[in-house]
């Protein structure tokens, strides 16, 4: 039918090229949705907490636009830099406080993440065990050695250790992941 309505092969072609373009964009649009981390996958939003100036920008900066309304924006964040810098110490303490307490809870939310985040990831292998147990007295003796000489170093020990002395970690990790299989038997991994 193609071939009736356009016997031009230029404009046979040019058909052509536009449907596998659009093919070509539905694909990649698929592939884009395939790719997004699912909501519940979603890492929190970790922000930063303001500085006290920020704190004091947040509420000083609207009364002095509303004092210079001709001016531009950078020149109103130039006067409301002035009134910090000439504020005294008694005018900033109660933003210097407030941003300490933000400071803290941004920290405290920050280490329940990483413990969060923790608990999710999957405990180490039987490798990973013997070198958690062993580095530091390997870094003990070997002070001058560089990070990938020690590893060089664990390597070539825990290839040396006898079949038995490596079932006990493989036995080890086998029980950890195993703990860690059932404690998170209702999501899936």
């Amino acid at each position: 039918m193609q071939t009736l309505l356009h016997p031009n092969p230029l404009a046979r072609r040019t058909l052509y090229v536009c449907a596998v373009k659009r093919e070509k964009n539905a694909v990649s649009v698929t592939k884009k949705a395939a790719i997004k981390p699912a909501a519940s996958d979603a890492k929190p939003e970790l922000k930063r907490p303001p500085s006290a100036f920020n704190l004091f920008v947040k509420d000083v900066f609207p009364a002095v636009k509303k004092e210079n309304q001709g001016l531009a924006f950078a020149e109103i964040s130039k006067k409301v830099k002035e009134k910090w810098v000439s504020s005294s110490s008694d005018a900033r303490a109660p933003y210097e406080k407030e941003a300490a307490k933000l400071k803290e809870m941004a920290a405290t939310k920050r280490a329940e993440v990483k413990a969060a985040e923790k608990l999710k990831a999957r405990p180490p292998g039987a490798y990973i065990l013997f070198v958690m147990k062993n580095r530091a007295a390997v870094v003990a003796a070997n002070p001058s050695k560089s990070v990938m000489e020690v590893g060089k170093l664990m390597g070539q020990l825990w290839k040396q250790l006898g079949p038995e002395e490596q079932q006990k970690y493989k036995d080890e990790a086998k029980g950890l992941l195993s703990a860690w299989k059932e404690s998170h038997a209702a999501v899936p991994v």
